[in-house]
């Protein structure tokens, strides 16, 4: 797939909620602009909202992110555990652990192991640009560096360092029923591999929208598109669909799980099962204190 294309599959993912932006913005005017009681940081799937939470606040989260399905038989169960304070209520600071379990047997290109294993450090700076309460939209910066001594596809022992950008973008359509989002992430990474060093940087794009059941479940779906590039030359592509159910158990504790399929790419026309999992299955609990 060209560079045009994949360009152009990435603006027109990131387009996609423009109309229910416009559509929102006409529903507040004739409703009147109203404060939602809804926290939207965790209620999507894979994505995430631009809600950060007050000043003051803390929190416990632990993601867990199983994926499936690569040729060859190939699993692995990441587990990111961390912990996020808020400075103010605009920005928030976190810090947690990453722990891997890894199943990989006659997967192309990869080494057999069966193995769980510490894998190493995560941060994170988290802005809020624009509070989606008094602004057309909601608005966050993500500032994520991790550090890893396992590789996260292989499992491999390397020195990787990532340091993930994302933009999340929100907005409440119905007051306190309907949410859409969109994020934007960019991932550079640099690698050690036996010796030699390596340059990787990953795009993704990330639609998604949820519906209120009631007052405390959530449903809804996302559409995702990934791009990567090794040392510059873009090498793979995958677009993934699937749904997301989160529930409120009370004030200060939540969860949700998410799950996401690998469908043929438009550009291509084909699944790339070499390069990105078949399933991938997510479950996020979070703590307010």
């Amino acid at each position: 797939m060209s560079n045009r294309v994949r360009l152009t599959c990435l603006v027109m993912l990131a387009v996609l909620c423009v109309p229910t932006f416009t559509l929102a913005d006409e529903m507040q005017t004739k409703a009147g602009a109203t404060g939602s009681e809804v926290d939207s940081e965790h209620i999507f799937g894979f994505s995430e909202g631009s809600d950060i939470g007050s000043q003051g606040e803390r929190e416990i989260e632990s993601v867990t992110i199983g994926s499936f399905g690569k040729l060859g038989n190939y699993s692995n169960i990441d587990n990111e555990t961390s912990f996020r304070y808020g400075v103010t209520d605009q920005l928030r600071l976190s810090i947690g652990t990453l722990t891997d379990f890894y199943g990989i047997n006659n997967s192309p290109g990869l080494s057999n192991r069966s193995i769980a294993t510490f894998s190493g450090l995560i941060g994170e700076m988290r802005v809020n640009l624009l509070d989606r309460t008094k602004a057309p939209f909601g608005m966050s910066l993500s500032i994520n560096p991790q550090w890893r001594q396992i590789d996260p596809v292989s499992g491999e022992t390397t020195g990787n360092y990532a340091i993930p950008a994302t933009l999340l973008i929100d907005k409440e359509v119905i007051s306190d029923k309907f949410f859409v989002a969109t994020n934007l992430i960019y991932t550079p990474s640099f690698l050690r591999v036996n010796g030699m060093r390596g340059h990787d940087d990953a795009f993704t794009v990330i639609t998604a929208g949820t519906y209120a059941l009631g007052s405390k479940i959530f449903a809804g779906a996302e559409l995702r598109y990934e791009d990567l590039a090794q040392n510059g030359t873009f090498i793979a592509h995958a677009l993934f669909i699937g749904p997301n159910l989160f529930y409120r158990f009370s004030p200060t504790f939540t969860a949700k799980v998410a799950w996401a399929i690998q469908v043929p790419d438009v550009g291509s026309n084909a699944l790339d099962l070499t390069s990105y999992e078949r399933h991938q299955v997510e479950l996020q609990i979070a703590y307010n204190f």
